[in-house]
């Protein structure tokens, strides 16, 4: 019987503290930022915290390292998850107010990914300026007071409000929970000190509906539009011949 793998460790230096001196708080921070970064709960570990500075250990099961690979690539070129990004951007703020920098070593010492943090720090604040820009998503909740009104948005996971005139958001009214909408509009952003842009406002100018429906209207729709392979007796079978480049039975 063959025996299991050993399981991968990967390194989280940073330059900052020692494993005596940091809060414990402060480490329970970080370590769970990066555990939103490498995804995989089930099969990733904490270890330990070895010297030299402070270099949280990390193992990976041996089956769960090729796709936390992948989420960590996707991350180190600001893609992936948003979740994973999201975590990204929180270690760098902690490393600038701890005035340390960051780097995340893989098993054959490799660095993975850096975290610029006081570095990012230097660069200098911008802004704000004035830009158009569009958003979309469904509108989750409208209203307030006053004139504009706060609109919000949901995008998959993220989350949007923009500023609309009441004519505006009287007109979104109808598509509440129900449409895709695209709203565009003037926004006022800076980029912070880490390098992120951070939107002020945003007041909406003019809105579109992108779709409207439900699951069921959707899936109705696609099944009322004909094609003739809707009459094979193994569609999928078909397909995967096609894609062998066979010709479908």
């Amino acid at each position: 019987m063959p025996r299991p793998k050993k399981p991968r460790e990967y390194r989280f230096e940073i330059d900052a503290y020692t494993p005596e001196t940091i809060p414990m708080s402060r480490l329970a921070q970080y370590l769970s930022d990066l555990a939103r970064i490498m995804g995989e709960n089930a099969g990733v570990h904490f270890s330990r915290v070895e010297n030299g500075s402070t270099v949280p250990v990390v193992l990976v099961d041996w089956e769960a390292e090729p796709k936390v690979r992948a989420r960590l690539r996707s991350v180190k070129f600001d893609e992936g998850p948003l979740e994973a990004q999201r975590a990204y951007r929180e270690i760098n703020k902690k490393l600038v107010e701890d005035n340390a920098n960051g780097v995340l070593v893989d098993p054959g010492k490799a660095k993975l990914i850096r975290f610029p943090g006081r570095d990012a720090a230097n660069q200098p604040e911008f802004g704000p300026i004035k830009q158009n820009a569009v958003f979309q998503g469904i509108p989750i909740r409208i209203g307030g007071e006053h004139d504009p009104v706060p609109i919000h948005l949901e995008d998959g996971d993220a989350k949007h409000i923009v500023m609309a005139p009441r004519r505006i958001a009287k007109q979104i009214g109808p598509y509440l929970f129900s449409a895709v909408i695209r709203i565009e509009g003037k926004g006022r952003f800076v980029r912070e000190r880490t390098g992120d842009w951070t939107m002020l406002d945003f007041h909406a100018t003019d809105f579109q509906v992108l779709s409207e429906g439900t699951l069921q209207t959707d899936v109705a729709r696609l099944r009322a539009i004909p094609a003739s392979w809707k009459q094979a007796d193994d569609p999928i079978g078909n397909l995967m011949a096609i894609r062998r480049g066979e010709r479908p039975q």
